[in-house]
């Protein structure tokens, strides 16, 4: 299968330690990210983490 560039967006409260988890999630399945940006979202204390990947379909699931 071809990789391509997946774009991953969460929205969550912004608690210590989050940005850890989220990259022990992508370490586990041994998935690499390329960017990742975080940002206010238009709700109050909630925040916005937008992920990019490059991998395939199947690794993806």
């Amino acid at each position: 299968m071809q990789k391509q560039e997946f774009t991953i967006t969460v929205y969550t409260e912004n608690t210590i330690g989050l940005l850890n988890r989220i990259a022990i999630i992508f370490s586990r399945r041994k998935i690499n990210i390329e960017s990742m940006n975080t940002s206010p979202s238009e709700i109050e204390g909630i925040h916005r983490f937008t992920i990019v990947i490059i991998e395939t379909e199947e690794v993806v699931r």
